[in-house]
């Protein structure tokens, strides 16, 4: 009776936990709605909020609050931009003598007088549009030197060597600094006579040199400290794409010297980055001028990796159409510049690595190599970059995509600095993504920036210049981008694809691999699907056939969306990404829950032309393996079985590879010549009544056939089972076409057959049974017999 008690009692409790756990399920379906909900409820509020900013702009707000403090108007910025300053004179001179430009653009006149005027700054203004002139210029004009604060050594040098090249004195203190350079500099910094006018100092340096913070102490109260320059203000705030810490103590600079105007310079910092560096620079009511982030001489392009190294569509790219020209790539790690910066020069382009591991005189050698145009690319990481001078780069390639969109508009913004047009090329693959991610997993906001890259990447219908517009906080227009990207100058080149059938397979998978307690990484995750994953899951997976780049794209798709989520796993020596289900995983239970994306037609049908030429290949060798037949006259029997193989090994491989790589829209022609056999079979043959034949009665001494193979996609839509519904996607099209394709191969073949048969029957009968036969059965399967009189061709094959 106790044990029966047990065991009913072990029955309640089982059926209660199955009912707990259905609970459960339901309730996180119900979450996963009402987060989907919430975050379309927030896009639409953020949309109403500036629409009613953008219309009570110019009103004055109602009721008992305060009235807002008016910030820098319209009106301020025209007072500016005037040039009746008692520096005026002196400053356009000083442009003209010492710079050698004309006249100023937009902002710079308003930038300069502003900091001439003693007021507190930050310029946000897109690389090569020349802010450094916005505070190099002023230097000149003012009595004491300009201390500029720096993040890299690349950019110091950089500044250096075209300062000197317009014999303005400047000098640097950083690490590769020898004690006589920094004694004398240290000493001109409270000279009268003011030695140089630029002093361009690391972040490191301000934070741990006292004796530094003394000289300027001393300069300041004796009047020599004009201005404080901090470039590239962005690595103040750990908002920031490029988080320095030693930035966070520069507000000590502010604390000290409070009389001393600040000018904080970027390219890409948003409203609220530019919010959290004025708290932590110390400045009170900056004014902030803002230029729009556009380059219109700028062509911005995704490209898909063929292959994890992409070097060799890299090195094509150079070598065609920037043959000549400088430009830079820029890679993920020290290890990839060194690697990819060999491979170029194995190609026969100059090329050198630039990292932050070489040696200081390294680095300069290598800057001024490529400078002097002595080198044509630099293979570097972010080390190289920021405020680099140089006019004429022609190009910018990133073998690896950046760690977020504003790092990539930075990196991107070396190129055309002299107006010229340009091209940004990032090189976006799969497997990047997750080696991008893992090192930025430390930073508060690394994923959501990583993921809006990889949406920028993964974009196939919106203007690129859209996609940064957003991140900057400007509104775009996409006529102004006069198809200077991808997207706008190939149009509508892509198609809408219902994924849900394939998100819940791909979704299965790692839920199948979490109840076993095992974690997948991505890239296990598309074998899995792909059926190459170990034996034990392919014998539950349901195996997808899709390409690796669709699968690919849909998992990517599935990641940015919600339906996974990232997993990190530590180890003492790297740190690994899994896959696991996310938040909106649960909706894919529900019938009535679907998921469309946007997929590139050229993604799909990708290296077209080479295949195109691949098939044509194809198609012509088996047609001349098969019409070898004519040729061979005698055979040794010691060798029949292993031509036999090779033969049949051949022609299987052929037709494989032809069935294989026919892709649609695509016109081969193909000639087949049948070279007549010797004149005595000829006779033999019309003695036996073949004359009649219809490949028999020519009187050309060769006998050429002409074949064109057309597919016609939209006429044979409906034979084909497309695997990716509810739009006519490109792999519905491709089977359409493969199956008329394949019928016309069938077609042709078989008439070619039937001509083989005829002139090879006796001959094969004589020379070597069995020869016919092992040549004619890989066909069997594309060109089956089609009448009575192949029929009897088939019979005496046998026979044989």
């Amino acid at each position: 009776m106790r044990l029966k008690k047990v065991l009913l009692f072990s029955d309640d409790a089982q059926v209660e936990l199955d009912s707990v756990e259905a609970e459960l399920e339901m309730v996180e379906l119900q979450i996963s709605e009402l987060l989907e909900k919430q975050t379309k409820l927030n896009s639409r509020k953020n949309k109403l909020l500036q629409t009613l900013e953008g219309a009570c702009s110019s009103a004055q707000p109602s009721g008992s609050s305060k009235p807002r403090k008016p910030s820098f108007s319209k009106q301020d910025l025209q007072h500016y931009e005037e040039s009746d300053f008692s520096w005026s004179e002196e400053v356009q001179a000083k442009l003209c003598s010492v710079f050698q430009l004309s006249k100023f653009r937009p902002l710079q006149q308003a930038a300069i007088n502003l900091s001439m005027s003693g007021k507190d700054l930050f310029l946000v203004m897109p690389t090569g549009r020349g802010k450094s002139l916005c505070y190099q210029l002023p230097a000149l004009c003012s009595k004491g030197f300009t201390l500029v604060i720096a993040p890299l050594v690349s950019l110091m040098e950089d500044q250096l060597m075209y300062l000197k090249s317009v014999n303005v004195p400047a000098v640097t203190l950083n690490a590769s600094s020898t004690k006589e350079d920094s004694k004398q500099v240290l000493a001109g910094m409270i000279d009268k006579n003011s030695p140089f006018k630029l002093l361009y100092v690391t972040p490191e340096k301000i934070a741990k040199s006292k004796l530094l913070m003394s000289k300027l102490e001393k300069a300041y109260n004796m009047g020599l400290l004009a201005r404080i320059a901090v470039d590239e203000v962005h690595c103040c705030s750990q908002w920031g794409h490029d988080f320095r810490p030693d930035y966070k103590l520069l507000g000590i600079l502010k604390r000290q010297f409070p009389k001393v105007p600040l000018v904080g310079l970027t390219a890409t910092a948003t409203s609220n980055v530019l919010k959290d560096c004025q708290k932590i620079l110390c400045v009170q009511e900056p004014i902030t001028l803002t230029a729009p982030f556009n380059r219109p001489n700028l062509y911005y392009e995704v490209r898909f990796k063929d292959n994890e190294d992409c070097v060799d569509q890299i090195s094509q790219l150079i070598r065609e159409r920037y043959k000549n020209q400088s430009g830079i790539v820029y890679v993920f790690s020290q290890k990839d510049a060194e690697a990819v910066a060999t491979d170029l020069q194995k190609r026969n382009i100059l090329a050198q690595p630039y990292h932050a591991n070489m040696e200081p005189s390294d680095k300069s050698l290598v800057h001024q190599r490529w400078s002097s145009k002595k080198i044509q690319v630099v293979v570097a990481t972010v080390a190289f970059g920021m405020g680099i001078d140089k006019a004429d780069v022609r190009f910018v390639i990133h073998h690896t995509i950046s760690k977020s969109i504003e790092n990539y508009y930075q990196e991107s913004g070396r190129a055309g600095r002299d107006d010229g047009s340009a091209d940004c090329i990032v090189f976006f693959g799969f497997a990047d993504i997750f080696r991008v991610s893992t090192m930025v997993v430390m930073e508060n906001t690394g994923q959501q920036k990583l993921q809006n890259m990889v949406a920028y990447c993964q974009n196939v219908d919106r203007c690129r210049r859209a996609m940064m517009a957003i991140h900057f906080d400007e509104v775009w227009n996409d006529d102004e981008c006069n198809q200077m990207c991808d997207v706008c100058r190939h149009g509508n080149d892509y198609i809408t694809m219902d994924i849900t059938k394939h998100a819940r397979d791909v979704v299965t998978i790692v839920e199948m691999a979490s109840s076993m307690d095992e974690k997948l990484t991505p890239l296990k995750v598309c074998d899995a699907w792909l059926g190459k994953g170990p034996a034990k899951h392919r014998k539950t997976i349901k195996v997808t056939s899709l390409s690796r780049l669709e699968v690919e794209s849909i998992i990517i798709h599935l990641l940015l969306h919600g339906y996974f989520s990232e997993d990190f796993s530590f180890t003492p020596y790297t740190t690994h990404f899994y896959l696991k289900l996310g938040r909106k995983a649960a909706l894919l239970k529900k019938d009535n829950h679907s998921i469309t994306m946007k997929m590139r037609r050229r993604v799909m049908s990708h290296a077209t032309d080479e295949t195109q030429e691949q098939v044509a290949t194809a198609l012509i060798d088996v047609s001349n393996v098969a019409i070898q037949i004519n040729n061979k006259t005698k055979i040794n029997k010691n060798h029949q079985n292993t031509e036999k193989r090779l033969a049949q090994n051949h022609i299987e491989s052929l037709a494989s590879e032809a069935s294989e790589y026919i892709k649609p829209t695509s016109v081969f022609e193909v000639h087949v010549e049948v070279n007549p056999v010797e004149e005595r079979n000829c006779e033999s043959e019309k003695e036996k009544g073949l004359k009649n034949s219809p490949e028999q009665q020519s009187s050309s001494p060769k006998r050429r056939q002409k074949h064109r193979l057309t597919q016609n996609c939209a006429a044979n839509a409906d034979q084909a089972k497309p695997d990716l519904v509810s739009a006519p996607s490109e792999l519905s099209i491709i089977s359409a076409a493969a199956v008329e394709e394949l019928h016309h191969l069938r077609s042709y073949y078989s008439k070619q057959l039937r001509q083989i048969n005829y002139i090879s029957h006796e001959h094969l009968q004589s020379s070597q049974p069995g020869m016919l036969t092992c040549m004619r059965e890989p066909f069997k399967s594309l060109f089956p017999i089609e009448d009575d009189h192949s029929q009897r061709c088939q019979e005496f094959m046998d026979s044989c």
